[in-house]
């Protein structure tokens, strides 16, 4: 699926939540150990920053938060008219 940080204009092609979340931390500012911890941090961040409540308890919350806030879109990678044509 692609996801694409709407404020950013930055945008991944990955297979899971956990996945572009490892992408985000990998891609901050700050150096972080952990998704868990980048996730923490982050939602401190939009709290301090934007008011806005992230929770960050797992991949699946915290991007569900991100769409609902208007920070994240996701959409499905649409097959490939080639391989869609060889069925």
């Amino acid at each position: 699926m692609k996801y694409t940080l709407l404020k950013r204009r930055k945008s991944v092609n990955v297979k899971s939540n956990s996945e572009f979340v490892t992408w985000m931390r990998k891609n901050d500012i700050e150096p972080w150990h952990t998704n868990e911890e980048f996730m923490k941090g982050y939602a401190h961040r939009k709290m301090t920053f934007e008011n806005i409540d992230i929770p960050y308890e797992n991949p699946s919350l915290f991007v569900e938060a991100l769409v609902k806030n208007n920070l994240l879109k996701i959409e499905k990678r649409m097959q490939n008219f080639w391989s869609f044509l060889k069925k």
